[in-house]
Order: structure tokens, then C-alpha cells, then sequence
């Protein structure tokens, strides 16, 4: 009888000594090791916990550097900013595509932005012309004074720099309505190109 305790015994602590997880790493010499716990020193470098039958259950992966880990983290963020701009695409495609049926909507909306821009281009020329009459009569009237050695009163003076700021003012508003002109066709024609390419349109 106890003898075959003894026995049990044995073969209890011989499958102990079996089903302990066992740890494969490697050293700085490229040297493969096994064993049942990984030396402090070699846990940096990364190592796998193997099951009973050999296979690996887990892999711990190397430390990494630190310019290793703001490498990753770069990385994360660029792919993180991809799919934000992927998923705004997406977005901006369904728009597109519930706003516009055909190619000629898109150019239709552009002509009729386009008109209200010309629209406000002839109101700003007609002001810019009356203000440089108005500027023109000043500056006669100014030069009179000169000619009778006179000096140009200050209110005379006071409206030739009004009027003259006038004129900048409605030539800065020309040039603001050609930027955006120029921005309503570049943004119609990149919408053009990407219904044709959402739709199989026009080439």
C-alpha cells in the first residue's frame, strides 16, 4: 500500500513538473533558451510561453525604444488621420451624390453662383466709377485753390482721402470676388470629376 502511494506520488509530480509552463527566449548571442521562468535580464528582448504540448500560447513582444515607440505612435496617428479623411470621403460622396442626378446640375449650379458674383462685380464697378468722377472733381477743385496759392481746405482734403480709400476698398472687393471665383471653379470642377468617377460618366 504504500508503495503504491509512493507511486502515485510520483507520477502526480512528474505531470506537475509536465503541464508548468515552459518559456522559450533568446539572448544577445542569438542563442535559444527554454525554461520554466525568463531571467530578469533577457525579459527585455521579448520571449514566448509555450504550452504542455510545445505549441506557443503567448508571445511577449520586445521592449521598444524609445524613438521605437514614438515611431509607432507617428504611425498611429497617420493611420488614424487616414481613416478620418477615408470616412469623410465617404461622407462627402453621399452628399455630393444626394445633391447632384446629373453632370449638367453641377454646371448649372456653378453658372448660377457664377452670375451672382457678375452680378455684384457690375454694382462694384459702377460705385468704383461714380467714386472716381467724385475723386476726379475733387482733386479740380483742390488744384484751384493750389493755382490761387490758396491752401486746399481741410474738409476739401479730408474728402479726397475718403474717396481715395473708397476706391481701394471697392478694387479690394473686386480682387475678393475673383479669388472667389476662382475657388467656385476649382471646386466645381473637382466635384465634376468626382461625380464622373462615383457615377462611370463622362471621361
Amino acid at each position: 500500500m504504500l508503495r503504491l502511494l509512493l507511486i502515485l506520488v510520483l507520477i502526480s509530480g512528474s505531470f506537475g513538473l509536465m503541464a508548468q509552463t515552459v518559456y522559450r527566449w533568446v539572448d544577445e548571442n542569438g542563442e535559444v533558451h527554454y525554461g520554466h521562468a525568463v531571467p530578469p535580464e533577457h525579459t527585455h528582448r521579448g520571449y514566448d510561453r509555450m504550452g504542455p504540448d510545445g505549441t506557443v500560447r503567448e508571445h511577449i513582444a520586445r521592449t521598444l525604444t524609445p524613438e521605437e515607440r514614438a515611431e509607432l505612435e507617428r504611425q498611429r496617428e497617420l493611420e488614424a488621420e487616414a481613416e478620418a479623411e477615408r470616412r469623410s470621403q465617404e461622407t462627402r460622396d453621399r452628399l455630393l451624390l444626394a445633391a447632384y442626378d446629373t453632370e449638367q446640375d453641377i454646371r448649372d449650379e456653378l453658372n448660377g453662383q457664377l452670375t451672382t458674383l457678375d452680378t455684384q462685380r457690375f454694382s462694384i464697378n459702377q460705385a468704383l466709377s461714380r467714386n472716381s468722377t467724385r475723386f476726379e472733381s475733387l482733386i479740380t477743385r483742390a488744384a484751384q485753390f493750389t493755382r490761387q496759392g490758396e491752401s486746399v481746405p481741410v474738409p476739401l482734403s479730408r474728402s479726397i482721402e475718403e474717396t481715395r480709400a473708397e476706391s481701394r476698398r471697392l478694387r479690394d472687393s473686386l480682387d475678393e470676388l475673383d479669388q472667389r471665383e476662382s475657388a467656385l471653379r476649382q471646386r466645381y470642377a473637382a466635384e465634376l470629376l468626382r461625380f464622373r468617377e462615383l457615377t462611370g460618366g463622362e471621361s
